[in-house]
Order: structure tokens, then C-alpha cells, then sequence
């Protein structure tokens, strides 16, 4: 009687639609940077106050494998993060210094993929 109640359990879970998003499950958003009001135009980009923490905390979001990707074009850096909803990507993004601080201006937008593709 258990294995029957596995077999239709299974089989029931198979029939639900695959694209409903699992709570614990990553999705994806863009962040798009642009200077701030506080960007000092007389100042290289390393000699930009907070610039050296913004840096560090990218680090640390790549070290924990948050981002998944990330560039620039033009004027404007764009990263692409995992996390569990639009508050958490919120939280993770404005955790930086200098975003806090305007030095860099960031806006975030769901990231609904339909091709993964691959890079390297």
C-alpha cells in the first residue's frame, strides 16, 4: 500500500506545471550601475571614495556565487544575481557602502532567462 501511495504521489507530482517557482529557489534579476550624485568628476575610478569597498563587496557576492555574471557597456555596469526574491536582491544589493553613500546609483529588475547559454 505505501509503494502504491509513492507511485501516485509521483506521478501527481509530475503533472504539476514546471515553471512554478519553488519559495527556496534562486531566481535571477539584472543590476544596472550608473554613477551617482557623489561621483567626483575630478577623481580616477580608484580614487573614488568607497569605490575600494564597492569592490570588496562584489567580491564577496561572487565568492558566494550570487553573481552570476557581470560587465559593463557603455557607462552603466550590469551584473546578473541569484537570490530568493526582488527583497533579498534589494537587501544584497544596497548592503553596499557605496550605494548607501550615492557614489554609484543602482536599479534592479527581474531576469527571466530563456536561454542559460554559456560564456568562456
Amino acid at each position: 500500500m505505501k509503494i502504491l501511495f509513492i507511485i501516485i504521489a509521483l506521478l501527481f507530482n509530475d503533472s504539476l506545471p514546471q515553471d512554478t517557482q519553488n519559495k527556496d529557489e534562486n531566481i535571477y534579476f539584472v543590476v544596472l550601475y550608473t554613477i551617482g550624485e557623489n561621483w567626483d568628476t575630478t577623481k580616477q575610478t580608484h580614487e573614488q571614495l568607497y569605490f575600494k569597498e564597492h569592490s570588496a563587496h562584489l567580491v564577496e557576492l561572487r565568492k558566494n556565487e550570487i553573481i552570476t555574471i557581470g560587465g559593463r557597456y557603455s557607462d552603466t555596469g550590469l551584473i546578473i544575481i541569484r537570490a530568493t526574491n526582488e527583497k533579498e536582491a534589494h537587501h544584497l544589493i544596497t548592503k553596499d557602502v557605496a550605494i548607501q553613500n550615492k557614489l554609484f546609483k543602482a536599479e534592479i529588475f527581474p531576469f527571466n532567462p530563456f536561454y542559460k547559454g554559456c560564456i568562456e
